[in-house]
């Protein structure tokens, strides 16, 4: 099962200040990763977004998926990532190493005509590779010690490793990249159907789709403001915070209530849907 998830860049708008900005992109950068989203879509909202917004949050969210032991190397200085040392670690499986771990992520380097890669060691391990490698990937990687040599080969990773980050110019964009997979898309709305009475037939269709793609609107107007009359028909309309007690839930807040519950809907769909969740 692929989880997609599609937020507007102006998000960001609500708050004035790389700091301030920067502590909402982890808000959602948590949300993704807590739940094994596989793609976070960053979308322009053309009314109350900026797209500067929309490259700063694209950027850092990048950052963040980085293994932090990769970080210094990886990574150069740059004034948006001020304030990145003050969010909560992602803690995913592949940020989470130790020194005896042998499946990890590298970042290519070239010396001499060679490549290596730095791991988090000591000092960069020289990668054996049959497969076209340039410098400055980030590959997943396999330490082999033998006779006292060690050397990095390319080795899948099959552990949860973050979300593919999306850039997306306009909502409609969005939605052609979503409607395109086949799957099922949500619309997250307080004027939805409750998705008390929507659970049943939810879970029996997660039994036959591989995909579901989840929209959340802007903090100043919502998807039905956002979408024309045929946009609205792509996807079910979703009420999944029933009962709210206050005026407006942040899209932050949204995020970790409607995939804490898709999370459960997918799990009691069948255990053929929790391949990587």
């Amino acid at each position: 099962m692929k989880l997609a998830v599609y937020v507007p860049d102006s998000i960001l708008s609500e708050r004035a200040g790389l700091l301030s900005k920067t502590e909402k992109v982890g808000l959602v950068a948590r949300a993704a990763a807590i739940f094994g989203v596989d793609e976070l879509n960053i979308y322009h909202d053309d009314m109350h977004g900026k797209h500067e917004d929309l490259e700063l949050f694209a950027s850092i969210l990048n950052y963040l998926l980085i293994p932090p032991y990769l970080r210094k190397a990886a990574v150069p200085i740059k004034d948006e990532f001020k304030y990145v040392g003050f969010l909560p670690p992602l803690n995913i499986p592949s940020h989470v190493i130790s020194k005896e771990d042998e499946i990890r992520f590298g970042y290519v380097i070239e010396k001499n005509g060679k490549f290596y890669v730095e791991t988090g060691l000591e000092r960069p391990v020289e990668l054996r590779s049959r497969e076209k490698i340039e410098k400055g990937m980030i590959v997943s990687i396999k330490l082999i010690r033998e006779r006292g040599e060690l050397y990095a080969i390319k080795h899948p990773y099959n552990d949860y490793s973050g979300f593919k980050v999306g850039k997306l110019y306009n909502i409609k964009q969005a939605l052609d990249k979503a409607s395109s997979q086949n799957g099922i898309i949500i619309f997250t709305s307080r004027e939805g159907n409750p998705i008390s009475r929507e659970w049943e037939w939810l879970k029996g269709s997660l039994k036959n789709i591989r995909r579901v793609d989840v929209f959340f609107g802007s903090p100043k107007r919502g998807l039905e403001e956002m979408l024309n009359d045929e946009q609205k028909r792509l996807g079910v309309w979703l009420n999944m915070i029933e009962g709210q007690k206050v005026k407006t839930v942040r899209t932050e807040e949204a995020m970790y209530i409607c995939l804490g519950q898709i999370n459960t809907l997918i799990r009691q769909a069948g255990p053929e849907n929790l391949q990587g969740k």
